[in-house]
């Protein structure tokens, strides 16, 4: 062919100008990718690209529902929850936000799309906890997920960075392999050594209860209380006395309380995670306190009354560990949490001298979460129980009154102040 040259030269033009763009694109910095992640669970396959500064990751101890991890912030808050609910099938991820938003009537809740690790889910914002919490059910890999994100003062911008953080892919590890107990068999482990703790004075009990009865007739000697109360929350009513919730054989020797005493503390009123009065969609624990106790110290209900839940707090309530909520009557519930042990049942009628519980520090499923063994106890009027999880929400928190001690002579607290020292 006669143009056969000028064929040649623009072919090899062609082949270096291919040659060079290639040698162009191999020249520029790879992608990047994710690396190493900051936190891996083999079980879960879910993975944390990175952590909150001043955040621990806490495993379960215990198996429920579903098991999972929490991210905890250094006063125990919990920032994030992923779960796998392994008793559920992935075809179920409606279902449960329905059963969600259902289980909070007139809230107004409603599932909404989204999407974590580009995995299709259903979020329910604003539903109760703790704190308001965004709730997520995902499927990943053949599994339901259950994701929650606490939403304190409406943030939600906070969860969409979170959330943003979680990765999904094949688990490399069985759940079987961590032998772990299930939560329902741990809830009713008897002390290590039974002792034989002295109960309340018998004639401390006949006087409370004669004193009672003049109070509920509005005999001489009811009270006349000014309202003492944060803006918000709710007294103590003047008719009723409650009790120090622990026995004489409470602290003692290797701790800073003589044996049969306590303190209104760490966290007082409005301090730490002791907030807020009156929220919806929160547990309102403003007037709760924190009493320490070494661990299996017996714990009473604050007053009479009957049990309407006992067992693992859950879902956006998990922190509290094992929780005793008792109906004192009248609208008013008491609520002892970080329970070591529990000793009552749902719908058992209890006195002042029943053994609900034992002190500890559970959280989490986890019987060391917390950093020290206390009682947290709160009193709530008018509000609302979640029952799948054992969660108290909406209402008001109560300030106590009347606090009723049989030792040292016997007597009451009218209020209790800050670190005050309380006897059994």
């Amino acid at each position: 062919m006669r143009n056969t040259p000028l064929l040649c030269a623009l072919l090899i033009i062609a082949i270096n100008a291919g040659v060079g763009r290639a040698m162009a694109q191999d020249a520029q910095p790879p992608v990047e990718s994710k690396g190493s992640p900051a936190y891996q669970n083999e079980v879960l396959g879910v993975s944390l690209q990175a952590l909150p500064p001043e955040t621990r990751v806490v495993e379960d101890q215990y198996l429920s529902d579903a098991f999972g991890f929490t991210l905890v912030a250094p006063d125990g808050r919990m920032v994030l929850r992923v779960a796998w609910r392994h008793r559920d099938t992935p075809d179920q991820m409606e279902q449960r936000a329905q059963e969600l938003v259902r289980g909070f009537p007139g809230l107004n809740l409603r599932p909404q799309p989204v999407s974590v690790d580009s995995y299709r889910g259903v979020m329910v914002a604003n539903a109760p906890g703790m704190d308001p919490s965004l709730y997520v059910y995902l499927t990943a890999y053949g599994r339901l997920y259950e994701i929650i994100c606490p939403q304190r003062d409406g943030n939600r911008q906070g969860c969409e960075t979170l959330l943003s953080l979680i990765s999904f892919g094949p688990a490399s590890r069985s759940l079987e392999e961590l032998h772990l107990i299930r939560a329902e068999n741990a809830l009713y482990e008897k002390p290590p050594v039974l002792g034989f703790p002295r109960p309340k004075s018998p004639i401390g009990i006949e006087i409370l209860k004669e004193k009672e009865k003049v109070l509920r007739s509005g005999g001489n000697g009811a009270f006349s209380v000014e309202p003492l109360a944060a803006p918000g929350c709710a007294d103590w009513p003047t008719w009723k006395f409650l009790q120090t919730p622990w026995a004489s054989t409470a602290n003692g020797p290797g701790t800073p309380w003589p044996q049969g005493w306590s303190q209104a503390g760490p966290s007082y009123y409005g301090e730490g995670l002791h907030q807020y009065c009156n929220r919806t969609n929160g547990l309102n624990d403003y007037h709760a306190l924190d009493f320490p106790l070494k661990e299996w110290d017996i714990v009473y209900p604050p007053a009479p009354g009957r049990v309407l839940y006992a067992g693992w707090a859950g879902g956006g309530w998990a922190t509290l560990g094992r929780v005793v909520i008792v109906d004192l009557g009248n609208g008013y519930w008491s609520m002892a949490a970080h329970l070591r042990s529990i000793n009552v049942s749902a719908g058992q009628d209890v006195g002042i001298s029943t053994v609900i519980g034992y002190a500890g520090r559970s959280g989490n499923y986890q019987d060391g979460y917390w950093p020290s063994n206390h009682l947290h106890q709160g009193l709530y009027l008018n509000a609302q129980l979640y029952q799948p999880y054992g969660g108290i929400y909406g209402g008001q928190s109560v300030e106590p009154h009347h606090v009723r001690y049989f030792g040292n002579g016997g007597g009451y607290y009218e209020t209790i102040g800050r670190y005050q020292w309380m006897s059994w």
